[in-house]
């Protein structure tokens, strides 16, 4: 297996394909509704998953944007001060919408590159290193999204 192989292989697992070590963000983001999204722990200074989403999309379209040279991602990070509150059934499904395609994106534009190809850097930093980060990152946030399902309720182990 070459390491695009590789790659995408990780870049698929922590999004849509189930790996055996830990659920996929596609997962943990099924049936989830609108006021879920945006659901926050009374008193407790935790990120709701809407927020959550918006940063993990924030870093995928910073990606898109170093792999295609376009702009379409925003400068800094704001992901976690959108705090929008209770979003429409529709908003949602487009934020999510969003995401898919971003990441889908990016894995047509991994698909493409070789061994060397990955090796390039972009803004300081490898690809391969970058897709790297995202995959960990996907990861670690997918977690924080199931156990704030599971503090909903609304998580079937």
């Amino acid at each position: 297996m070459t390491t695009t192989e590789q790659l995408v292989s990780a870049w698929d697992s922590c999004f849509d394909k189930e790996s055996g070590w830990y659920p996929p963000l596609e997962r943990g983001l099924q049936g989830v509704a609108a006021a879920q999204a945006c659901w926050r722990t009374e008193g407790k200074a935790v990120n709701t998953i809407q927020e959550l989403v918006h940063h993990i999309t924030f870093y995928k379209a910073s990606l898109l944007s170093a792999l295609t040279g376009s702009e379409e991602a925003p400068s800094t990070d704001t992901s976690f001060q959108e705090k929008a509150g209770i979003t429409t059934e529709g908003e949602w499904q487009e934020t999510v919408a969003t995401l898919k395609n971003i990441h889908t994106r990016i894995r047509e534009k991994l698909v493409a590159m070789n061994d060397q190809e990955l090796q390039h850097e972009v803004e300081g930093i490898t690809i391969y290193q970058w897709v790297s980060d995202l995959v960990l990152h996907d990861i670690y946030h997918t977690g924080q999204i199931i156990f704030i399902r599971k503090l909903q309720g609304s998580w079937a182990a």
